[in-house]
């Protein structure tokens, strides 16, 4: 899928949101639906995961706080991960860029979003009501 196709590309492109710098946009990696499918169904099986270990975390703070916070969970900064929103709408990107964008993947009131590196080591979940929930464990 091109990015332009992508159904919320308006959240990094329209001046009423946000303009990510062009090299920004270049690394949003839209999935192709049957991928996204895939994508929103593992995240189904990750969110059962909840009960075990993990940290929850208000994300009712500033862009820097939710930045700062999110990588002390994880440092990983090159790693892709996978964001997916809905059964038809995923992509790929790095921790790096989520990270300083997050609150541009991530509306409140809207949005429930999870997140999680291809080797699904931990998995971060955004809830709507403005919280995120951090899995620290691999995950089977």
């Amino acid at each position: 899928m091109k990015f332009e196709e992508f159904p919320l590309a308006w959240r990094w492109t329209d001046s009423l949101h946000a303009v990510l710098p062009r090299a920004v946009l270049l690394q949003l990696q839209p999935m192709e639906p049957h991928d996204a499918q895939r994508a929103f169904e593992r995240a189904r099986v990750l969110r059962l995961r909840v009960q075990d270990p993990r940290v929850a975390h208000s994300a009712d703070i500033t862009a820097a706080e939710g930045r700062d916070w999110l990588r002390e969970q994880h440092g990983g900064l090159h790693d892709t991960v996978i964001i997916v929103w809905s059964s038809d709408c995923a992509l790929r990107t790095t921790w790096e860029i989520f990270t300083d964008y997050w609150s541009d993947f991530c509306y409140a009131a809207s949005d429930d979003v999870s997140i999680w590196p291809e080797s699904e080591l931990w998995a971060l979940f955004y809830y709507h009501h403005e919280e995120f929930e951090f899995l620290h464990r691999p995950l089977g």
